[in-house]
């Protein structure tokens, strides 16, 4: 009886010691529960990517070894997806395309086959997207191109898992969007609406609601065409058109709105257009979707200028949206 207590003793010896925090590193400040985090622990969360380095990627918005947190988020839990549960390295494209892109605006929008959304449409296909989008800078105003990481897993056998710089087309109001979008000129298309100084738009002084969009469009190799889009109804800034350069928090341009953080969202999964008829599956690009790039790219072998990714008892839609909620507590104005 003695041993068998013993034993047991050192088993929860064992997984305590196997859970138990890391022990802080020389010089660096010790984290601490319910308070935000040292840059070190944030800078623990790493993958590896394609070409052997490290990248930084998701985290939770709470560390789950100390309890702190960290003022940004990075959306939808990557590992969850049925379309692709690795971490993303988050930077890889940009660093290729020699675009930089701010580690606090990418965001993981997960979409699993039979989720159900709020409009009561049940998605048929697994996606994933892991999108370059942050409200809180000006930067996103005059920057079109915004790195896309794109995975579908179909039953049909349909299947994609590329990346790249996509096109978000010129950036506008919603009033600009839907003249652009409506005269039959492609060149003036808006993909990202965003919220805009009162008087510059359609919304008047009062919006009502607040509510930021932006399509991307990544074409490769002229093998696939894959279309997402990203929103947020809680911009944190608001654009001037006037002057791209200027910084307008979105709660102090409009009355009634406060602790705005860019954190309640939502994605519109598709369509996607296959150009792939004769393969081959496995190609290569490089970061503007050109052939013959560093960059390895999947797309199954199809000729389909979309397919069904949701149903409803009204019908079926070529593409699923699905609202992704993660405001709390601790999150900043860069997020």
């Amino acid at each position: 009886m003695q041993k068998r207590t013993a034993q047991f003793s050192v088993l929860v010896w064992l997984l305590l010691a196997c859970n138990a925090p890391e022990a802080v590193p020389p010089n660096q400040p010790t984290p601490v529960a319910g308070q935000a985090c040292p840059d070190w622990v944030h800078n623990r969360h790493v993958v590896r990517g394609p070409d052997g380095e490290l990248y930084p990627t998701w985290h939770p918005q709470v560390d789950p070894e100390y309890g702190c947190y960290f003022d940004h988020d990075h959306g939808d839990d990557p590992r969850t997806s049925l379309a692709n549960p690795e971490l993303p390295p988050f930077g890889y494209v940009g660093k290729l395309a020699g675009m930089p892109e701010a580690h606090e605006g990418f965001k993981v929008f997960v979409a699993n086959r039979n989720t159900r959304n709020d409009e009561d449409r049940v998605a048929l296909t697994s996606t994933r997207i892991v999108a370059h989008m942050g409200t809180g800078g000006v930067r996103r105003y005059s920057v079109r191109q915004h790195s896309l990481m794109f995975d579908l897993v179909a039953p049909s056998g349909h299947r994609v898992s590329v990346q790249g710089m996509a096109d978000t087309g010129l950036v506008g109001s919603i009033c600009q969007r839907d003249l652009t979008l409506g005269d039959a000129d492609p060149s003036n298309d808006i993909g990202r609406t965003v919220m805009t100084l009162p008087g510059t738009g359609c919304h008047g002084n009062s919006p009502g609601s607040l509510y930021e969009i932006w399509a991307f469009r990544l074409r490769l190799a002229d093998k696939v065409e894959v279309v997402a889009s990203t929103a947020v109804f809680d911009p944190i800034t608001t654009m001037n058109p006037a002057n791209l350069s200027e910084l307008h928090y979105t709660e102090q341009v409009f009355s009634g709105f406060s602790g705005l953080r860019g954190c309640d969202r939502e994605a519109y999964h598709g369509p996607v257009y296959w150009y792939n008829r004769n393969g081959p599956e496995i190609f290569y690009t490089d970061a503007f979707g050109r052939p013959g790039g560093p960059i390895r790219q999947l797309v199954s072998r199809h000729d389909d200028v979309g397919i069904w990714m949701s149903q409803r008892s009204d019908g079926f839609q070529n593409q699923f949206k699905l609202i992704s909620k993660h405001c709390a507590p601790g999150l900043g104005l860069k997020n």
